[in-house]
Order: structure tokens, then C-alpha cells, then sequence
């Protein structure tokens, strides 16, 4: 029996890749105008753009207002649907109508979802000492105004981090559980694993190589260079999820058992349930951070083991 064509039959790969970036910026632009619109009778905020500058000027002060707070919020979810949800959908259509393009249909072990949850929280230790060195960032001199402005960029992502983190609520973090947990982690993995690494992969013929270019453009993307080795190191493991899996859940419930993870542990301590603060720099003792790292790769090899059992090509 022979199929239909479909639209994207025949496209190069690196088409492929600038209609999957067009479609980021028109729906980026487009839910970014719709959520500007939406703050207004949803929190009788006119100005989001003052919102955003005082969030970082005055952190303090905007975390005290809770319409405020939440209209950042809002415009971080209306962000993930518009930049990474809706494309990959949109994509997937257009790549396989009707079929299952992003692989959320495939059978897969259900042993594979505490596993890839248990690779991604031993991977932890490692990630943060690799964080830690990529703090110690140092450029050239005469490549100070970069550094300065990767500093700023820094400074700017840790003080919006710090304000979403702020929970004073059951209520707020509930709500951080679906915008800063549960909404990134799916729309990041359709778009990311589900479509750019899928098209890497056909472009470059080799999955290992497919794979690492995708960590490398997800940490990019973030605009958080001095947290660009851990996010690259981070989006490597869940391509390698994917790609063993065969099923694009396995990286989605685990970047948001990670994701969740850090909300609840930011919750329980703003609240003095626990000392650990996962927002803090303090470095986790060295024999911490070798036998998880021993014990992740353990998990790894059990994870390729039992995904082994549904062979996984793409």
C-alpha cells in the first residue's frame, strides 16, 4: 500500500529547521501580544514591560504584589505555549498528518519512568559541580563587554528565578507547578527531543550527533551561559531517554519530576520545613558527588538494558 504524500516529503532537513524557527517567532510573538492583553483585565496591569523591569530592579518589592507576580507568570506560560507547544504541534502535522511523528503513542517498559526519573535525580550532584566550574566563566580581556553583558543576563534570569520561587501559598505553588514545572517540561520536550532532535537525526544521519546538537541549542536557548554546561549536560540525558525509549513521555515526565522536584524543595524550605536550599551555591561534599555519579551510570546502562526489550529506531 502506498501513502499519501504529506506536505514536508522531500523538504531538506535544514527547511525543515527554519519552518520549525518560523513558526517559533510568529506564535512567540503572537502569545506574547496575547498575554500583554491579557494582563490587563486579568490583574489591571497596563504595562507589563514596567512590570518586568521593576521585577528587576525591585524584586523585593514586586514579589509583595501578587497581581504583579502573576502576570510574569502568565506571560512565562503564554512563553512556552507560543515558543515551544504550539510550533511542535503545528510541526508534527505538518511532518506526519494523522500519524505519530512525536512518538507519544509508542508502547514502551513502564519500569522506564522511575528509572528516568532516578537517572535525572543522581545525575544532580554531577550537574551542580559542573554548574559550580561554569561559574568560574573568565573570558580574555578584550572580551569584557561579552562578559559583562553574560554577567547582567545572569544576574537578571537569577533575580526572575528568585521572584517565581517565592511561594508564600499552597495556592502559589500549585500555580508553579504548572507554569514553571509541568507546561515547560512538555511543550521543551515536543519541541526539543519531539521535533529538533528528530530532524538532526535525519539530517545527520547519526543519533549520538543529533542528540548532542540539541542539548547544545536547548542550553542556548535559555540564554543562561553560566549555566550552559549543566543545561547542555541535562538536555543530553533526556535526548538519550528519548532516544532509548522510544517514547517522547519518558523525557517529559522526567524533566518534570526535576522541574517539580525543585518547586517543592524551594516550597518546603521558603517554609522551614527542610534546611536545603536548592537555590543556594553551597557545593556538595566530593564522595557525594563521585558515588552518584557511580550509581548514574549504573542507572544508565540499566535503563539502555531495559529499553533494549523495544528497540527503539528513528
Amino acid at each position: 500500500m502506498i501513502r499519501r504524500r504529506f506536505p514536508m516529503d522531500g523538504m531538506h532537513p535544514l527547511m525543515q529547521m527554519l519552518l520549525l524557527t518560523s513558526l517559533t517567532l510568529i506564535f512567540m510573538f503572537l502569545f506574547t501580544m496575547l498575554a500583554m492583553f491579557l494582563v490587563r483585565p486579568l490583574f489591571g496591569i497596563t504595562t507589563i514591560d514596567i512590570v518586568l523591569q521593576n521585577a528587576l530592579t525591585n524584586t523585593n518589592g514586586v514579589a509583595m504584589n501578587a497581581n504583579q507576580v502573576n502576570a510574569i507568570k502568565l506571560l512565562q506560560f503564554m512563553s512556552s505555549l507560543g515558543g515551544f507547544f504550539v510550533p511542535a504541534i503545528l510541526f508534527a502535522l505538518l511532518k506526519f498528518p494523522g500519524g505519530d511523528f512525536l512518538r507519544l503513542r509508542r508502547k514502551f517498559t513502564p519500569w522506564l519512568l522511575p528509572l528516568a526519573a532516578l537517572v535525572l535525580a543522581f545525575a544532580g550532584p554531577f550537574i551542580s559541580f559542573t554548574y559550580l566550574l561554569n561559574q568560574q566563566l573568565d573570558l580574555p580581556a578584550f572580551l569584557d563587554p561579552i562578559e559583562k553583558m553574560i554577567r547582567d543576563s545572569a544576574d537578571s534570569n537569577e533575580k526572575l528565578t528568585s521572584l517565581f520561587l517565592k511561594m508564600p501559598t499552597v495556592a502559589d505553588l500549585f500555580i508553579n507547578l504548572i507554569v514553571v514545572a509541568v507546561i515547560p517540561a512538555i511543550a521543551e520536550e515536543l519541541f526539543f527531543r519531539g521535533c529538533v532532535q528528530q530532524v538532526m537525526k535525519e539530517w545527520l544521519k547519526n543519533a549520538h550527533i543529533a542528540i548532542w546538537i540539541t542539548a547544545f541549542i536547548f542550553s542556548f536557548i535559555h540564554f543562561e551561559f553560566y549555566g550552559f554546561v549543566p543545561r547542555m549536560l541535562l538536555g543530553g540525558l533526556l535526548g538519550y531517554l528519548f532516544y532509548w525509549s522510544g517514547n517522547l513521555w519518558v523525557p517529559i515526565i522526567a524533566h518534570g519530576f526535576i522541574n517539580g522536584g525543585q518547586i517543592v524543595l524551594a516550597y518546603l524550605h521558603e517554609h522551614g520545613s527542610i534546611q536545603f536550599d536548592i537555590a543556594g551555591d553551597d557545593a556538595l561534599p566530593a564522595y557525594a558527588i563521585i558515588i552518584c555519579t557511580f550509581l548514574l551510570a549504573g542507572l544508565l546502562f540499566l535503563f539502555r538494558k531495559v529499553s533494549d526489550r523495544r528497540k527503539f529506531i528513528f
